[in-house]
C-alpha cells in the first residue's frame, strides 16, 4: 500500500461521512418543520371543554383559555394554569 492509496481511500471516505450528514440534516429539518406546523395547528384548535395531555403526561379538560395561558381542570376541586403551549395532544 502507498501513501497516495491511503490518502485518496480516506478522502472518499470523509466524502461518503459528509454525504450521509448532509442527507441526515435535509430529511431532519424537513420532520422538524412539519411537527412545528402540527404544533400550530394544535394550538389553534385548542378550545374549552376539550380534553389535552401536557408534555409530561398528565391530562385534563380546558375550562378557560386565554390568548397565552389555558385553566385545566384535572380533578374535581383542581384547575390549573398553564402555558398553552405545554399541550402537546389533544385526546
Amino acid at each position: 500500500m502507498t501513501a497516495q492509496f491511503i490518502i485518496n481511500s480516506s478522502l472518499v471516505f470523509i466524502g461518503f461521512i459528509l454525504l450521509g450528514s448532509a442527507f441526515y440534516s435535509i430529511i431532519s429539518g424537513l420532520q422538524f418543520k412539519k411537527r412545528k406546523e402540527a404544533i400550530a395547528e394544535l394550538h389553534q384548535t385548542l378550545a374549552v371543554g376539550s380534553e389535552v395531555m401536557f408534555s409530561g403526561g398528565l391530562t385534563g379538560f380546558i375550562t378557560d383559555l386565554d390568548e397565552e395561558f389555558c385553566h385545566i381542570k384535572l380533578a374535581d376541586r383542581l384547575v390549573i394554569k398553564v402555558s398553552r403551549y405545554a399541550i402537546t395532544q389533544i385526546l
